[in-house]
């Protein structure tokens, strides 16, 4: 009886400890951030005069370096051990700062070495983006699934657009849930994220100021949305990346071609060109 016992306790030891080893070997995983699990090669700048684009991607404690014109590959990392719970990035002559949650910091792009401090703004529930071509500002925020126009000539909300057939419940988020807003710089059109639904929405605001804008087509993501999400576009308009799932977007064919691992948990993200040996950062 008392060998039986034994044997049992034993037995629950070794289960016990499969499973904590499994969890540990997922959390230790899940720390390290997406783009660097793989052995991707540190980043280094170009050192040719060729134009080179990538998407950076900050991911917690990273940014992951993507050549645009080689099909969005994943081509160099930086570890930003310092850099933790980063929510938002922009151009700062000619590096890029941070917000993380202990402060700004700045990355040098030519060496990759990062230090506290730098010009950066706050990530806010509230985005708008100006169209002066239709007199219009589009504008999302807390608790609208879907956005208002704001006539530029007075200041006015004009119209205030929803996601007919698609719903959100604001107890179980996220919120806000169309926190993206992308204007094509070529047409009419402007993208607009779905968190909930994990869809992107396309309208046509040709019409604007007098016309609403009107709803063209629902794109379904490839993935579950993890967040709020964000849209950044290519600066010749070609791809649209999606923040917190990942998805890249063609915009003439309005069909992802690919899925970027660092992006499906971070909606912070720009371009950054290299041109002539130098960073740019386009408009």
């Amino acid at each position: 009886m008392t060998r039986r016992v034994w044997l049992r306790a034993a037995a629950l030891v070794l289960v016990a400890g499969g499973v904590i080893g499994g969890l540990t070997a997922y959390y230790s995983s899940e720390s390290v951030p997406p783009c660097l699990v793989s052995g991707v090669p540190q980043w280094h700048a170009p050192t040719d005069r060729a134009s080179h684009r990538y998407l950076v991607v900050f991911p917690d404690r990273a940014a992951c370096f993507f050549a645009i014109d080689d099909q969005n590959k994943l081509v160099g990392a930086l570890r930003l051990p310092d850099a933790r719970g980063i929510s938002f990035a922009a151009q700062l002559q000619a590096n890029i700062a941070v917000r993380t949650s202990s402060g700004p910091f700045t990355l040098d792009l030519r060496t990759g070495r990062l230090q506290r401090g730098g010009l950066v703004p706050f990530a806010s529930d509230t985005l708008a983006v100006t169209d002066e071509q239709h007199d219009a500002m589009y504008v999302t925020q807390r608790g609208l699934l879907g956005f208002r126009v704001i006539d530029l000539r007075n200041g006015e909300t004009r119209f205030v657009l929803h996601f007919k057939g698609f719903t959100w419940n604001r107890r179980f988020g996220p919120n806000p849930p169309s926190h993206g807003l992308s204007l094509a710089p070529d047409r009419p059109e402007l993208w607009v994220v779905d968190a909930p639904n994990s869809t992107l929405h396309v309208f046509d605001v040709s019409a604007l100021p007098d016309q609403p804008p009107r709803r063209v087509q629902d794109v379904r993501l490839t993935r579950t949305m993890s967040g709020v999400g964000s849209l950044v576009r290519s600066a010749d308009g070609r791809f649209l990346y999606v923040g917190d799932e990942g998805d890249v977007i063609d915009t003439k064919t309005r069909v992802a071609v690919a899925n970027l691992d660092a992006l499906q948990k971070s909606r912070v993200a720009l371009e950054v060109d290299w041109v002539d040996g130098h960073p740019s950062f386009p408009r």
